[in-house]
């Protein structure tokens, strides 16, 4: 009876687990053990593993990967996300462009109220890509910063991504005043992740190209 209960227990735990994870809607799935840290030397190993204890989530610290496209900010991310599902909380993964587009869209249709719900009751909220498609727009900088400035009030960290360095957010939102708010909201306290090493894609991209070369230099 003791193993039947048991096993039921795990059952339920895994089946909870299962409908977290669908419901963040993460790209895939990530850890920080596969990350390449040899590859990305100034990510600060020690410092992501402390994030991993999910301190960061009582304190309420938002985290910033700030790096060009390929350098490993979306994994980190994902995979930071991933420990605080595992562990129970809610997560919810979106793009800067989704984000502002289901908003903005929300707000022509008259249920932004519902909407903003998706984005501001989950405990980690996992926006990727601020800066690489222009977010320009009253109506769209405008939502960005209610969902920034909801978590905020509520005490539920952001975690970041961006391939643009922090000044230009004025140009990416269209808004220097709405953009310093929301910088304001997301610094206070924050960790961030100054990634300035090379692509994993250009990486393997240049492997191919060399071996290419290399049987190329072979047959003749």
């Amino acid at each position: 009876l003791a193993r039947l209960v048991a096993e039921q227990a795990t059952a339920d735990r895994d089946r909870r687990l299962a409908a977290r994870l669908r419901y963040a809607r993460f790209p895939h799935r990530r850890s920080i053990d596969d990350f390449d840290y040899d590859f990305q030397p100034s990510v600060d190993r020690k410092l992501v593993e402390d994030l991993a204890t999910l301190r960061f989530i009582d304190e309420n610290r938002p985290i910033l990967f700030l790096g060009q496209p390929g350098c490993g900010k979306t994994h980190l991310a994902v995979a930071l996300a991933t420990i605080a599902v595992e562990a129970g909380y809610r997560g919810y993964f979106t793009t800067a462009d989704h984000l502002c587009r289901t908003l903005v869209r929300a707000s022509i249709e008259g249920n932004l109220t519902s909407k903003m719900k998706s984005f501001t009751a989950p405990t980690v909220l996992v926006i990727d890509d601020v800066g690489l498609l222009p977010i320009g727009g009253t109506e769209a900088s405008a939502v960005f910063f209610q969902v920034v400035n909801t978590r905020y009030e509520k005490g539920h960290p952001t975690i970041v991504t961006t391939n643009r360095g922090l000044p230009d957010w004025g140009e990416i939102l269209g808004d220097t005043v709405v953009a310093a708010a929301i910088l304001d909201r997301l610094m206070h306290d924050a960790v961030v992740f100054n990634i300035k090493d090379p692509s994993w894609r250009l990486r393997e991209h240049q492997a191919l190209t060399t071996e290419a070369t290399d049987a190329t230099e072979r047959r003749r």
